[in-house]
């Protein structure tokens, strides 16, 4: 029994000799900068029920893995693929073990480093569109991050970027809004996340992000056009029209907010029931649209919705014509309508002078001459539809 017994024990000894001389083999391949080898050394210690438990052990792990993620050996580097996973898992486990402190400013420091690794490892698979290996990166980012009590906002942020690159829009809009709560507060986060929630038809949620962002940023213009165009798609006239105020009030030259608005009051005259209404909000509309092409000569859209604004006005009128049942009356009438449709020529004259191919320019121009008689005009506008 004796020997029996001093055989198992001197057999244990080995054992744990053979570990701890493996730690010291590793810490020496790492000193003269073989490190494969020193990798090599060192797995073995950290399955071991003796110099797994050793504080040593993981950091002289963590300080391999380290050296070869932050080095230059780009076939050291391809041969441990997981050295920065490796080196956090090391680290943070050594950390737990240093029961005593001894080397935690040590640790601190290399997980600090690990840390902005594992941010531009993120960053260099983004950049190859591995997105999967990106937010598997900004997730071990996160973990450093969490281990010092932090949240790495640009890690959540960039992990949403990722998603959205990828194609979930679930697990993008959960991160963006995570990286919000922790105080990244940016107004095109608010954007990205209105602008997932409309590719899924949730024009609601978009719309109350938008306005959560304005709340957040009241002068952001940016917010105030998504805002916009968000209340256009609902249907929301008179709110859209104080969201497209404010608009050019922060930009106060841009052509496509007086067109809008423009736009938003030509509405508002089709919807209209009394005619001083209608006559008001064409009026206003025309004003807008000539805003337009006040702050850009060269504004198609604003000539070519002047030339239309003329036509719905005429129609109008054309239509209280019908009505009349004395023929002075209704000549008298006509005369005030076909006035009103020919004050569309010169508008639509500058549209076709802008864009000499659009097809519904073209059609309005030979209405428009075949009722003044222009044979030569229309003639020419026939030619050019291949008539």
């Amino acid at each position: 029994m004796k020997n029996l017994l001093t055989i198992a024990l001197t057999t244990a000894t080995m054992g744990l000799f053979a570990q701890n001389a493996n730690v010291v083999s590793a810490y020496n391949e790492m000193k003269d900068g073989n490190l494969a080898k020193a990798a090599e050394y060192i797995e073995p210690a950290t399955t071991d029920p003796k110099t797994s438990v050793s504080e040593k052990t993981w950091r002289y792990r963590g300080d391999i893995y380290r050296l070869i993620a932050l080095g230059e050996d780009a076939a050291l580097k391809q041969q441990f693929p997981e050295a920065i996973d490796r080196a956090i898992e090391s680290y943070l486990k050594a950390n737990e073990l240093d029961a005593k402190g001894s080397y935690k400013l040590e640790n601190a420091r290399a997980l600090r480093a690990m840390q902005g690794a594992s941010l531009n490892a993120g960053n260099d698979a983004f950049g190859a569109k591995d997105y999967d290996k990106a937010i598997a990166c900004y997730g071990q980012s996160e973990r450093v991050a969490k281990s010092f009590g932090e949240a790495d906002t640009n890690a959540v942020f960039n992990s949403a970027l990722a998603y959205e690159s990828k194609g979930d829009a679930a697990n993008a809009i959960k991160r963006y809004q995570e990286a919000l709560s922790l105080g990244y507060n940016k107004p095109e986060i608010y954007r990205y996340i209105s602008g997932l929630q409309r590719k899924t038809e949730d024009n609601k949620g978009a719309l109350a992000t938008i306005r959560a962002g304005r709340a957040k940023f009241p002068d952001n213009k940016e917010l105030i056009m998504d805002e916009m165009a968000l209340l256009l798609a609902a249907d929301q006239a008179d709110e859209a029209e104080s969201s497209v105020k404010l608009a050019i009030q922060k930009d106060p030259n841009n052509p496509l907010l007086y067109s809008v608005l423009g736009g938003l009051y030509d509405k508002k005259a089709a919807d209209a029931k009394d005619d001083a209404e209608i006559q008001k909000w064409y009026g206003l509309a025309e004003e807008a649209y000539k805003q337009a092409i006040a702050k850009d000569a060269n504004y198609f859209d604003a000539y070519f919705n002047i030339g239309v604004l003329y036509n719905n006005r005429a129609a109008n009128e054309y239509e209280k014509c019908n009505k009349l049942k004395s023929d002075t009356d209704y000549v008298k009438c006509k005369k005030v309508a076909d006035d009103i449709y020919l004050q569309a020529v010169p508008y639509f004259e500058g549209a076709h002078r802008l864009d000499p191919k659009d097809q519904q320019t073209i059609q309005q121009l030979m209405k428009l001459y075949a009722k003044t008689n222009d044979q030569a005009k229309y003639q020419e506008m026939k030619d050019k539809l291949g008539k």
